[in-house]
C-alpha cells in the first residue's frame, strides 16, 4: 500500500460519511476558533499592559542653575544605566504646558511666575518593574551632582507587579482549560466519526487486512479533518479581524505565526484523534 493510496482513501472517507465528517470539521473549526480568540486577546492584552507600563516613568528634578552641557552630561550618565530605555529633558516651559493641559490651571496667573523646575523624564525598559531594583536606582540617581529629587509612581508599579502576576496565572489557567476542552471535543468528534464505521473496520480485519492497511486511510482522513477545520478557523478569525477594523477603525495585532500554529494544532490533533480512535477498534 503506497502513500497515494492512503491519501486517496482518506479523501474518499469524506464522501462515505459526509454528515459525520462535516460535524467533525465544524467542531474542530469552532474549537480552534475559541483557542485562537483566547490567544489573540491574551496577546493584545499583554501589548496594552506593556504600553501602559512604558508610561510609568521617573521624574528627575534638577538644579535650574545647571548649564546645558551639564544637563546633557547628566542625561548621558542616566541613559547608560541598564534599566533605562530613554531619557527626555523637560524644560520649565514644557512642564508648565503639560500641567495646564492636565489640570486646566494657569499657575503663572496665580503665582506671577512659573514655579516648575526643569527635569529629566526617565522611561524604564519594558518589563523592568522590580520595585526594590527601581528604588536602588532612584537612590543612585539622587547621588548625582545637580539632582534635587526623584519622583516615581511607587504604588502604580506595585499594582502592576501584583496584577501582572495574577493576570499571568489566570491567563494560563483559562488558556489550558480552553485548550483541553477543545482537544477533548476534537478527539470525541473524530472518535464518533470512526465509531460510525466500526463495522467496516471489523469486516476488514475478518478478511485479513493488516492493521496498517486499516489505519492508514482513517489517520489520513483525521489529518484532513484537522486541516480543513483549522483552515475554516483561520478564515473566521481573519474575517473577524477585518470587520473589527472596519467597524471600530482599529485592528487586533495578529502575528502570522498564530495562523501557522493554529493550522499545525488542527493537523496534529486530527492525526492524534484518528490514530488513538482507530487503535481502539483494532484492539491492540
Amino acid at each position: 500500500m503506497n502513500f497515494f493510496y492512503i491519501i486517496k482513501e482518506g479523501i474518499l472517507g469524506f464522501k462515505r460519511a459526509r454528515l459525520a465528517v462535516t460535524i467533525s470539521v465544524i467542531s474542530i473549526a469552532l474549537s480552534l476558533v475559541l483557542v485562537g480568540i483566547f490567544a489573540i486577546v491574551a496577546q493584545n492584552m499583554a501589548g496594552v499592559f506593556q504600553k501602559f507600563y512604558r508610561q510609568v516613568q521617573l521624574e528627575v528634578f534638577i538644579d535650574p542653575a545647571l548649564a546645558i552641557s551639564q544637563v546633557q552630561k547628566l542625561q548621558q550618565k542616566i541613559q547608560k544605566h541598564y534599566l533605562v530605555d530613554s531619557v527626555i529633558f523637560v524644560s520649565p516651559e514644557q512642564a508648565l504646558s503639560e500641567f495646564e493641559k492636565d489640570f486646566g490651571a494657569d499657575l503663572v496667573a496665580v503665582l506671577d511666575e512659573n514655579p516648575l523646575p526643569p527635569s529629566i523624564r526617565v522611561i524604564l525598559k519594558s518589563g523592568e518593574s522590580r520595585i526594590t531594583v527601581i528604588q536602588d536606582f532612584v537612590g543612585e540617581i539622587k547621588t548625582f551632582d545637580g539632582v534635587d529629587d526623584v519622583v516615581f509612581q511607587t504604588e502604580i508599579i506595585k499594582l502592576i507587579n501584583e496584577y501582572s502576576l495574577i493576570g499571568i496565572i489566570v491567563s494560563i489557567s483559562i488558556g489550558l482549560t480552553i485548550f483541553i476542552i477543545a482537544t477533548l471535543l476534537i478527539f470525541n468528534t473524530i472518535r464518533l466519526t470512526i465509531y460510525a464505521r466500526r463495522t467496516l473496520i471489523e469486516i476488514m480485519k475478518l478478511v485479513g487486512a493488516t492493521n496498517f492497511f486499516i489505519k492508514g486511510p482513517f489517520i489520513m482522513e483525521g489529518i484532513f479533518q484537522g486541516l480543513f477545520g483549522s483552515l475554516i478557523a483561520f478564515g473566521l478569525l481573519w474575517i473577524s479581524n477585518y470587520f473589527i477594523k472596519g467597524i471600530f477603525a482599529t485592528i487586533l495585532a495578529v502575528p502570522y505565526q498564530y495562523y501557522v500554529i493554529l493550522i499545525s494544532i488542527g493537523v496534529v490533533l486530527g492525526f492524534l484523534g484518528s490514530y488513538f480512535s482507530v487503535n481502539k477498534y483494532l484492539k491492540y
